[in-house]
């Protein structure tokens, strides 16, 4: 049961949502399985508890995480309701109905608007040579004066045909696909596969304040494209190499990277995990939340098949809003696949221990 708050956290007013009409939770349920997560088992959830538990543990308990129409949840609400799903993990496999026996389950009224995100894979070289001639710039040691100062940094243009970085020893990379190190931006980390065989770790560093354009936006406006998603993109854009700088330009926002030490990193500070990890827009669904999510995903051999799952609250994005979810999805074929085209609506419920 929830419990009162001694506190508020400033958060958006959000109107309450119209009800839309999808499966209940017992057939959710009935029809949530493991596998669907690519797990063997539920107990493989512990990681991601434990990540979600250490977070919402250094939270004032009786202060309130979340509170908008339907929902109001204090951290140690969110607490209680990890500790008893970590206590519960041993036991799923065999009795799925724990789920509905303790813990009450508030759906998202108007549903969830699904997306995906990915940790994609990028061809570089160390240094710049035949081949390899798109850099990956470290973030400026000028860029949070010039923002200080005019409340943006140089546009993508400026930055790539401008050159205005080049030669001031700020590549820590060099790829051999500009289109590759521009989806590399988007997603906000990946990896770096060198042309020695060797691998890195690159994670988002900063960003230089002007607001992002997707290329399927800025190319269906251009009436390029019919549908839009990155594989339509990437195929125009192999055909079309003398346009590519065009097109990626249309798109001020330019990001800048470090090398790291893990895969992609959520608002939590933890290493994301496939299928487990959701971005939300923590003033809707609080960071630290527990949260069944439904959607049909896009499929390469059945087009689509029903996704169900229990997934965490643990990362942020700017373009999570209300009522989205971005799913992550890993960094294999099927998560590129499905991080590409998913764009559906679908049921999502809070999780909290009765």
């Amino acid at each position: 049961m929830l419990s009162a708050c001694a506190k508020q956290v400033p958060a958006p007013e959000y109107p309450a949502s119209p009800p839309v009409s999808f499966e209940s939770p017992e057939f959710f349920v009935a029809n949530l399985f493991p596998r669907n997560q690519e797990l063997t088992s539920w107990s493989e959830l512990a990681s991601s508890v434990r990540k979600s538990l250490a977070y919402v543990n250094r939270k004032p308990q009786s202060a309130v995480a979340v509170q908008r129409p339907g929902l109001r949840v204090t951290w140690g609400d969110l607490s209680q309701t990890l500790t008893r799903l970590q206590t519960l993990l041993p036991r799923l496999d065999a009795e799925p109905q724990l789920l509905l026996q303790h813990f009450q389950w508030v759906e998202v009224p108007g549903g969830i608007n699904y997306s995906g995100y990915y940790e994609p894979t990028v061809r570089a070289s160390r240094m710049r040579k035949p081949g390899y001639t798109q850099p990956i710039y470290r973030v400026p040691p000028d860029l949070h004066k010039v923002m200080a100062r005019r409340g943006k940094y140089y546009d993508r243009r400026t930055i790539e045909e401008g050159q205005i970085l080049a030669g001031k020893g700020l590549e820590i990379a060099w790829a051999a696909d500009p289109v590759d190190a521009f989806y590399l931006e988007i997603q906000g980390s990946g990896r770096l596969l060198f042309d020695d065989g060797t691998q890195a770790y690159v994670n988002y560093a900063g960003q230089n304040g002007h607001k992002y354009k997707s290329s399927g936006r800025i190319m269906r406006e251009k009436g390029l494209l019919k549908r839009g998603d990155i594989f339509e993109q990437r195929e125009w854009f192999k055909n079309n190499p003398d346009r590519v700088r065009e097109i990626l330009n249309e798109n001020p926002s330019y990001v800048f990277f470090k090398f790291g030490t893990q895969g992609p990193t959520g608002a939590m500070g933890y290493e994301v995990e496939d299928w487990r990890t959701l971005a939300t827009d923590r003033h809707f669904i609080p960071l630290g939340a527990v949260v069944a999510y439904g959607v049909n995903a896009p499929d390469e051999d059945k087009g689509r098949i029903p996704l169900r799952g229990i997934g965490f609250a643990q990362d942020v994005g700017g373009a999570i809003k209300r009522n989205r979810i971005d799913i992550f999805c890993g960094g294999d074929r099927r998560a590129n696949y499905v991080a590409s085209f998913l764009d559906a609506k679908g049921p999502a419920w809070v999780l909290l221990a009765k």
